[in-house]
């Protein structure tokens, strides 16, 4: 009976205690799904609601560009290339407005073969009787605008404005990442799609799928004069990569592929100071080292030739023992 009661009583506690671990469960659930609410409300808010459809536009892939590596420049021949895509292809409706033909000095062009190009177009100015007459361009001169002003370029573009090329691959998120996929990013409307408005065009790497540019570079649309099979991609490629130069921070009035040269200048302060750390690591040595490791001791007047007799002599040495070592009296 004793047992019995025993075990009545301990099953009273257990279950006292099994009750107890019951409540502390469920309240450790409701903390959790409070604050769930909590998060989900703040992310509702934070969204008002709402799912924004450029979330579903396609990203840009990253390409790996020779220009943008540390001991690569830009690909000269692949500036000219782009030159010339620029001049036969782009030139129509893009400008660049803040580019000097100068700027292509030993970049893309010779000299004279700048002045010959400079000279195909003609420029307003005004001669000695305050009149504005043509004259030839020479290198000077910025690149010529496709528009006379803002109100034309409108008018030939169903009234979109196209974009100075200058700085457009720094303006652009992803940059040369971004135009080349956008060049190169034309397909037809999916569906689903609502079609597109006149003079517009579908890709769906711009920003809102439908620009007022339609697709402008194929397959041989371009005759380079070096030889070079014009692919879409190259010529996309050959393009991007001429903008990017144009967009170059670097370049600040003068005729020198300033990226080029500053990367040059680098490897050579990185030679020239891996070399000078060596030379003051040998001068230190040769020339400091002894000072750092010299011992001096002092002495009492009268002993000095206790110190002198024994140079060499450890710093945790004690001058009774080397008084009692050389037998000099005290």
């Amino acid at each position: 009976q004793r047992i019995f009661n025993k075990n009545v009583t301990l099953s009273a506690v257990e279950q006292e205690h099994s009750s107890k671990g019951q409540e502390q469960m469920h309240m450790g659930y409701g903390l959790w799904a409070a604050l769930g609410a909590i998060a989900f409300g703040t992310g509702a808010t934070l969204i008002d609601g709402q799912v924004s459809a450029d979330e579903l536009e396609l990203h840009h892939p990253h390409y790996q560009w020779d220009h943008q590596k540390m001991f690569t420049s830009y690909d000269h021949a692949g500036l000219r290339r782009g030159f010339q895509v620029y001049k036969e292809v782009c030139q129509a409706c893009h400008s660049l407005q803040y580019l000097c033909f100068r700027h292509h000095i030993d970049v893309t062009h010779t000299k004279d073969e700048l002045k010959a190009i400079a000279a195909e177009y003609m420029y307003k100015e005004l001669n000695d009787d305050g009149e504005a007459v043509d004259r030839p361009g020479n290198v000077q001169d910025y690149l010529p605008e496709p528009y006379e002003n803002e109100i034309k370029a409108r008018l030939a573009n169903n009234g979109a404005l196209p974009p100075d090329m200058t700085q457009i691959v720094l303006a652009r998120e992803g940059n040369e990442d971004y135009i080349y996929a956008l060049l190169t990013g034309y397909e037809d409307i999916p569906a689903g799609q609502k079609d597109a408005e006149e003079g517009q065009a579908y890709n769906p790497y711009f920003h809102g799928y439908y620009l007022g540019m339609a697709q402008q570079i194929y397959d041989e649309s371009v005759d380079y004069e070096d030889g070079t099979v014009p692919y879409k991609s190259q010529i996309a490629k050959d393009i991007t990569q001429y903008l990017a130069w144009a967009s170059d921070p670097y370049k600040d009035g003068a005729s020198d592929p300033y990226k080029d040269e500053s990367k040059l200048y680098g490897m050579k302060t990185l030679a020239t100071t891996g070399v000078l750390i060596i030379l003051a690591y040998l001068y230190k040595r040769m020339r400091i080292n002894h000072l750092r490791t010299r011992l001096l001791h002092f002495a009492k007047p009268g002993y000095e030739q206790s110190i002198s007799a024994n140079a060499v002599v450890n710093n945790t040495s004690k001058y009774d023992a080397l008084d009692r070592a050389l037998k000099l009296p005290k």
